[in-house]
């Protein structure tokens, strides 16, 4: 199928998340699910075309959660994608430790099973705490490197789940050390958990161990340490932990490049979701805190799966990329 607007009338206005622009009357032309063509795509028109006129509307990348729990929403992956496909949402980087605490990577299995059955593109992290207190707490499974390394084979599986023993990463824990080893050896992305309002060398240490992002900042200052190391600070609004207009002035007050930085959601409640909306929601609250649009939707776009190093394929608007578009 090639998708571009009607030649009759003016067209689509194209956010470029690539060059942080919207670029004016913007065909684009998709052929078996790759985008084959930008710009004034009549050439590409024939008998068996199916045209679609986006006149006056914009066209942007599909947006990407970097930071969820999809259990938090009492729903499985089939009705979570039911809920959020309709709000922009394509693709989640989809932590699922609470079910991995009552079934372990059986239960992971299961709702990955679920997931094959939606539209939506749900990339696991493999849980890295579980149990999340041990010896506090009675879990139905442990996780540890050999199950890490086990997860790292599966094809859904992109990167380990937030790393929250930040304490045993700094202080040498063999058992925090062997998931990180194990998930570097097969090349993904370990995601961060550093909720101390700590800076020097407790945070240089955790970034140096291989820790690609973190979302538990609380202050502007926060993510602006985690994003001058080279860590991506994923800007968290969710439903209990409501930080982005506090957040935000780490890149308005600061006027820093805000390519480390994401926009996430950590745990929704279903009620957010269905009255007040998904990234959607998200990106409304970046706004109105300052942030320019087209830098907010890079935030939810080109930024996170830049952080993941899936960016090549996924989301930016531009000739031969597979890209799940919004009109």
């Amino acid at each position: 199928m090639r998708l571009r607007s009607s030649p009759s009338r003016s067209r689509s206005r194209m956010v470029n998340v690539c060059t942080a622009e919207i670029q004016d009357s913007m065909d684009v032309a998709i052929v078996e699910g790759r985008i084959a063509y930008v710009g004034n795509a009549a050439h590409c028109v024939g008998e068996d075309t199916t045209v679609i006129d986006a006149a006056g509307a914009y066209i942007a990348p599909g947006f990407l959660g970097g930071h969820i729990h999809v259990e938090s929403s009492m729903v499985g992956v089939g009705e979570y994608a039911r809920a959020v496909i309709p709000h922009g949402t394509v693709g989640i980087y989809w932590d699922p430790h609470e079910i991995a605490n009552v079934l372990g990577l059986e239960g992971v299995q299961a709702m990955l099973e679920d997931a094959k059955n939606t539209p939506l593109k749900a990339m696991v992290t493999t849980p890295s705490c579980v149990p999340a207190v041990p010896g506090f707490e009675d879990t139905g499974s442990v996780i540890g490197p050999d199950e890490i390394r086990e997860s790292m084979t599966w094809d859904s599986v992109v990167e380990l789940g937030e790393m929250m023993n930040f304490v045993g990463v700094v202080n040498g824990s063999d058992h925090a050390h062997g998931e990180l080893a194990e998930t570097l050896k097969a090349d993904k992305v370990i995601t961060g958990h550093y909720s101390v309002p700590e800076a020097d060398r407790g945070l240089n240490a955790y970034a140096g161990s291989g820790v690609r992002c973190c979302h538990e900042s609380t202050r502007a200052e926060d993510a602006l340490d985690k994003m001058r190391l080279g860590m991506y600070a994923q800007l968290r609004h969710g439903s209990a932990w409501l930080d982005l207009p506090v957040l935000a002035k780490a890149l308005t007050e600061n006027k820093v490049d805000s390519r480390f930085a994401n926009l996430v959601s950590d745990d929704l409640h279903p009620y957010t979701i269905v009255e007040e909306g998904h990234l959607d929601r998200i990106l409304r609250v970046a706004v109105a805190c300052g942030i320019p649009a087209v830098r907010a939707i890079q935030m939810v776009t080109i930024n996170a799966a830049t952080c993941f190093r899936m960016d090549r394929g996924l989301v930016d608007c531009t000739t031969f990329q597979f890209v799940p578009l919004e009109v």
